[in-house]
């Protein structure tokens, strides 16, 4: 049977997971260390703020990777807004 890939927006109660795969993806840099982000302030720029969004990537219902973005420049007007 194919796995199929489905995707979901975070929501407030995924702040430690998307903690965990920003942890995660450092650590396979080499910049775990360089971490500082932490679990309020994730919340409070993703959810209270609303600076940035996550999505998940799902396989089977679990989270198997994410995306963080957040707008900052316009393609079609080609310039950067402020944040």
């Amino acid at each position: 049977m194919e796995n199929k890939l489905t995707f979901r927006y975070a929501e407030r109660k995924d702040v430690p997971l998307i903690l965990q795969f920003i942890k995660d993806l450092a650590e396979y840099e080499k910049m775990l260390d360089e971490v500082v982000a932490d679990e309020a302030t994730l919340e409070e720029w993703i959810f209270g703020q609303k600076k940035a969004e996550v999505i998940f990537a799902m396989e089977e219902g679990k989270e198997v990777g994410f995306a963080l973005f957040f707008p900052t420049f316009l393609p079609f007007w080609g310039e950067q807004v402020s944040i």
